[in-house]
């Protein structure tokens, strides 16, 4: 079996068809198709169901899949391991941020990095919470800063940057702007202002409330921080935020959440499986914390 057969495996199933993995491989789009009839000959099994939009994995073709990232990992660490061993750090480093974060000290962090590791070309990827995870899970991000539920991603090395607990946002004026404090239950019954489904926040709102027997109301949904504050400044619900940007929401009444209360954890995660030598590097640096 050809290590070339199992990157374009990967390829068409990362870009979701033919056509576009031979443009990610710079190879003509017969190409990618012979190889891959070879490697199902091989197996024994069809791979993909091919159809206009693109193609999409078989039962086969999904048992394959991790086996065949594992083994491209594999043999990347072998040139790695050699580059390493010379003393020449190089390769790729993928890290995913959340869209809605501050930075979360990444800045310091990737020029440090690069300071150390002149030859590693790094990309920064941003999206939702849930994506980012999934991405690393998958092997197209080497190393995702995100936000959980307070608890380790099972599944994944990870490192603890913070937590941060929830609080609630009112405007002047509501039943609640002269109290410090909100029951999960009292919350759920107004119309909240809160992140996308699949984003930190959410995860520790939608968790919480599942696992006490309530229904959260999410009137509108904003990635930003300052949007929510916004919207809950017009009255048109409570915005749920991080508490660390309660403070910064002038003019409106921060609550803390309580019964229970909300607390999420933002976590660098990576896979421990094959880590590449920039990754190892990487979150070697991030543990030992930011460069002053």
């Amino acid at each position: 079996m050809e290590l070339r057969a199992l990157e374009h495996f990967v390829a068409v199933v990362d870009e979701g068809g033919f056509t576009r993995a031979a443009e990610r491989l710079l190879v003509a789009q017969p190409g990618v198709s012979a190889q891959i009839r070879n490697l199902e000959r091989e197996l024994g099994q069809a791979l993909f169901v091919r159809h206009a939009r693109g193609a999409t994995l078989t039962a086969a073709g999904q048992a394959a899949l991790p086996h065949a990232r594992a083994a491209l990992a594999a043999a990347a660490a072998v040139a790695d391991g050699v580059a390493e061993l010379a003393g020449l750090l190089r390769g790729t480093l993928r890290v995913g941020m959340l869209s809605s974060s501050n930075g979360m000290d990444m800045p310091e962090l990737l020029s440090e990095f690069r300071r150390r590791a002149p030859h590693v070309e790094v990309s920064v990827t941003e999206d939702d919470a849930a994506t980012l995870l999934a991405a690393v899970r998958a092997g197209t991000l080497d190393v995702a800063w995100t936000a959980t539920a307070d608890a380790p991603v099972a599944d994944l090395a990870c490192h603890t940057v913070a937590t941060e607990p929830l609080s609630a946002l009112v405007a002047p004026g509501h039943r609640w702007a002269r109290r410090r404090t909100v029951a999960l239950a009292d919350l759920c019954s107004e119309p909240l202002l809160a992140v996308p489904r699949g984003g930190g926040m959410r995860t520790v709102l939608d968790e919480a409330c599942a696992a006490h027997g309530l229904r959260p109301r999410i009137d509108l949904e904003a990635n930003s921080p300052v949007l929510l504050a916004a919207l809950a400044r017009q009255r048109l619900g409570v915005a749920v935020v991080p508490a660390s940007y309660a403070p910064l929401a002038e003019g409106l009444r921060a609550l803390r959440i309580v019964r229970p209360g909300l607390v999420g954890r933002v976590q660098v995660v990576w896979r421990r499986e094959f880590p590449s030598p920039a990754t190892r590097a990487f979150t070697a640096l991030v543990r030992a914390g930011t460069p002053g």
